[in-house]
């Protein structure tokens, strides 16, 4: 083995899996030198998380690649349960969620795992950063300077030692990072054992639709991969009186089809990713060791009920970039980095909670648990009502950091409301406190509203002004629309604009068709022709609310002063006023 001389990156991921990729790229969209490694010679081919809920959706979106995903992935997939060979169900991705406003995705994309990886690669050499294939990370040591890393390269034995600022292990759930840290990865490890494969199926109809086989022996399903020729096929298998557990193979699924499906007339070919596993439920209890990380499944591992383990990683790792980002710039105290363990670590233990219940009610041999199921259960996940709740947990729409450190609202006390309404002035009445209460808080995800730009008159959202590396300050006109309001909007903007530069960029959200006159800045208005925007945040007169980089609400305030907003930024950001000198 070999030594080659030291290079230096600011941020080293090991691991090129959905969630490093993802930190890649938040990563470089702020200039941030990075370098991914993984250490499997090819890229991987398996379907494995193959469901992307809408939360992961509107952070592709931000990243830039929801066209491609959505292209390569399929909406409104059906799924047909059978007991015993017999059809009881017939499930469809209703998600009528589409109806509620501020969702732009209301439904899950399904997409084999590997193509969005391959999507997620192409956009980060665009920002041009390639991965490092068969790169392996032997040992690292933190010191006050950076992260000394010792990275082999697989084919050639040679090892490249590598200072990084920060170090972020994505490296999966036998993540060395995690090992070498010593984090406690605490949990359990089912008792099922399962086979999962990716082959073509002839015979099996319909042809666009999911299918599972409810038996004794442990479920069988398969789901077509969208624009492929090809399903993934996964069943529970049992230990023989030895212990031990038969190979993933064609010959052994065409048999579980036989069993527990009575389909001996399936002809199943060309498998290209044949795998088994077990089901660890596992959290580890630090997300932080000094410049070191760890994030998805090096962090946190699930069963795959509920489609949450992949969703969870992207997640993580869209919290963890901008903060990362602003902290290599000098713009944010190294304390920032703390709020990742602090906002995410409550999240991984709730999805390991839900998809623990989940893998129980759907896995479970249990006589008493397999009736409720079979005969309460998927009944009532029929009707539309109880379908469409399902699918909004399982959306993550409603994950939220409301207890973080980073959320913060500037309440209107009631005794400053008038008790009606005012019409032609600014002053807030107590129907709008008690809309404002009602509406998203600090720490909730930003909803997404339609208007058109106040400029070019052309269609516009909130999504469109939340895209990119900064935080986006709302500044709601409210419905009285006055000279004197508008002009104590356009004076916080400039003051916020002139302390923090592009880091926080400032809009107008104005009601109606028009905005006066007398708003004459440079920076972004929104035509709220509808009202949708300030139903949404609950906001009548006027208020003010700022959103993170990653499109949650950091500050809000009923009233619109400039002081505790200054004093928000001044404790998450350093001005450029003083990092430039």
């Amino acid at each position: 083995m070999t030594t080659s001389m030291q290079s230096e990156t600011n941020v080293l991921i090991a691991g090129a899996g959905p969630t490093g990729l993802t930190l890649a790229i938040v990563l470089r969209r702020y200039g941030i030198a990075v370098r991914i490694i993984e250490k499997a010679p090819e890229f991987s081919i398996g379907s494995r998380g193959k469901g992307v809920q809408p939360r992961s959706l509107e952070v592709f979106d931000d990243l830039g690649v929801i066209d491609a995903i959505l292209a390569s992935g399929q909406t409104g997939a059906q799924v047909r349960i059978y007991n015993h060979g017999k059809l009881v169900a017939d499930l469809g991705m209703l998600n009528r969620a589409h109806k509620l406003p501020g969702i732009p995705y209301p439904g899950v994309v399904f997409i084999p795992e590997w193509r969005t990886e391959a999507i997620l690669r192409q956009r980060l050499m665009t920002l041009g950063v390639s991965v490092e294939r068969g790169r392996e990370l032997v040992t690292f040591e933190d010191t006050r300077a950076g992260v000394i890393a010792r990275v082999r390269d697989v084919v050639t034995n040679v090892v490249e030692p590598i200072r990084a600022g920060y170090l972020v292990g994505a490296d999966g759930g036998r993540s060395i990072v995690r090992k070498q840290l010593g984090l406690r990865f605490e949990g359990e490890t089912k008792e099922q054992h399962f086979v999962l494969g990716d082959m073509e199926i002839e015979g099996l109809e319909p042809q666009d639709a999911g299918h599972a086989w409810l038996h004794n022996d442990g479920l069988l399903a398969a789901g077509p991969l969208p624009h492929t020729s090809t399903w993934q096929v996964l069943a529970e298998v049992r230990p023989n009186a030895a212990g031990e557990v038969e190979p993933a193979s064609l010959e052994l699924f065409g048999r579980l089809f036989a069993e527990r499906a009575g389909r001996s007339d399936v002809r199943l070919s060309n498998a290209t990713w044949l795998s088994n596993y077990r089901v660890n439920q596992r959290l580890v209890d630090r997300y932080r060791v000094g410049r070191v990380f760890v994030a998805g499944d090096a962090a946190h591992v699930h069963s795959p009920a509920g489609g949450q383990g992949m969703n969870t990683g992207v997640q993580d790792a869209y919290n963890l970039g901008w903060k990362l980002a602003l902290v290599v710039q000098g713009k944010a105290a190294d304390g920032l980095l703390d709020t990742y363990a602090a906002e995410r670590i409550p999240i991984a233990r709730a999805v390991l909670q839900r998809s623990g219940t989940g893998h129980s009610v759907v896995f479970s041999a249990n006589p008493a648990i397999s009736f409720v199921r079979e005969r309460m259960l998927l009944p009532i996940v029929q009707l539309p009502i109880v379908s469409d709740a399902v699918a909004r947990k399982m959306a993550q729409l409603d994950v939220n950091y409301r207890c973080s450190p980073l959320a913060r609202s500037e309440e209107l006390r009631l005794k400053h409301a008038t008790l009606l309404p005012t019409h032609g002035g600014e002053q807030a009445s107590l129907d709008d406190w008690l809309r404002f209460q009602r509406a998203v808080q600090a720490g909730d995800r930003a909803p997404d509203a339609r208007g058109r730009d106040g400029r070019m008159g052309t269609p516009m959202r909130l999504f469109d002004l939340f895209r990119g590396p900064h935080f986006t300050l709302l500044l709601f006109a409210g419905k009285a629309r006055t000279d004197g309001g508008y002009a104590r909007l356009a004076a916080i903007a400039g003051e916020v604009t002139e302390r923090f530069g592009d880091d926080v960029r400032p809009c107008v959200v104005v009601v109606g068709e028009t905005h006066l006159a007398s708003l004459e800045w440079k920076e972004a208005v929104l035509l709220d022709t509808e009202g949708e925007a300030h139903r949404l945040y609950g906001v009548g007169a006027e208020g003010l609310y700022l959103i993170r980089p990653d499109g949650y609400i950091g500050f809000r305030s009923r009233r619109v002063l400039v002081e505790p907003l200054l004093a928000y930024l001044d404790q998450q950001l350093v001005s450029p006023v003083l990092y430039a000198r």
